[in-house]
């Protein structure tokens, strides 16, 4: 026969003792009584929660990378169910831990909120996603605000055209006279000839397979206005980005008032090729200023949305 005790609920014990202690106040007393306690918590909750204080910032979150640890290990603490297994399930108490606690620890890479399918590892690394094709709410926001009163009649080159979306795009929405793409891989050509091809818009688009250096009088004569979308940053080392760059500014200088229109923005190309866009840009080009946020869509755009065409630039060759 067990000789343990049972000693009474601290909890309930503490309830009551604090109720007791609240009976004995008068008004002006509960008052104050009530503003030391809702202090005290709050305080004693700062200490628990709080990790951003130094040493004791550092300890106290290895601590809880720890505690997160021993938790997950507990014996028979956690039956999986439906979709929780003991592969994809992070045990975190809510109290030991806030938002912000977490949030803090997987930015520093302490623990993740990702697991590997195949081998089951939490040391996983986010994805970067990329897009070598203007989306369609650039598209619409390039053609039918920033060129609407600019373009018709007008020659329109797409340089790195690669899928054909600035063509196909300004074939359906403009009154451009031409468009013309310049590809230099041999597959994305053929696949824009075959679409072009299919859908019977060769009237007014043209696909060129070479490099844009070998077509030096599509900038310089031919063109009113020139699209380049990542163009050449994610395919060409700097010292050969430099280089096309240099091209692309001594051809295109040669026609004064040509268009030229960067997604991202001209300055954060040439950096990304280690040019200095101050001096390049300098007697060359000046940046047209566009409107982003005058309701040119009949919904509003959201942060996402507003970002997206805040990355179309255009710049006017001086």
């Amino acid at each position: 026969m067990s000789d343990t005790t049972h000693s009474p609920d601290i909890v309930e014990t503490s309830k009551e003792a604090f109720l007791q202690l609240l009976s004995q106040l008068n008004d002006t007393q509960f008052h104050s009584f009530d503003t030391f306690v809702r202090s005290a918590l709050e305080e004693y909750h700062g200490q628990v929660h709080n990790s951003s204080h130094g040493h004791h910032d550092h300890s106290m979150s290895s601590e809880k990378e720890e505690e997160i640890e021993e938790e997950e290990n507990a014996p028979g603490e956690f039956q999986p169910f439906s979709d929780f297994t003991t592969e994809n399930t992070v045990h975190v108490d809510g109290f030991l831990f806030t938002e912000e606690d977490i949030d803090e620890m997987c930015d520093n890479g302490q623990v993740s909120r990702n697991y590997c399918l195949d081998c089951k590892s939490h040391r996983t690394s986010p994805l970067n996603f990329i897009s070598h094709s203007a989306s369609v709410l650039q598209l619409q926001f390039l053609y039918q605000v920033v060129l609407a009163d600019k373009i018709k009649d007008k020659v329109i080159v797409d340089v790195g055209s690669r899928l054909g979306a600035v063509l196909y795009s300004g074939y359906l929405l403009t009154r451009a006279r031409k468009l013309i793409g310049i590809e230099i891989n041999a597959w994305f050509s053929q696949l824009q000839k075959s679409i072009v091809s299919k859908y019977a818009m060769g009237d007014r688009i043209n696909i060129i397979n070479k490099d844009v250096q070998d077509v030096p009088e599509l900038l310089s004569k031919e063109a009113d206005i020139i699209v380049m979308n990542n163009v050449f940053q994610f395919f060409n080392q700097p010292a050969v980005q430099q280089k096309i760059w240099k091209f692309i500014k001594s051809e295109t200088a040669k026609k004064p008032g040509l268009l030229i229109v960067t997604l991202p923005s001209l300055q954060e190309q040439l950096k990304e090729a280690e040019l200095s866009a101050t001096k390049l840009m300098k007697g060359w080009v000046k940046e047209v200023k566009l409107d982003y946020s005058s309701g040119w869509f009949h919904d509003d755009l959201n942060e996402d949305e507003l970002y997206e065409i805040k990355q179309v630039h255009m710049y006017k060759v001086l």
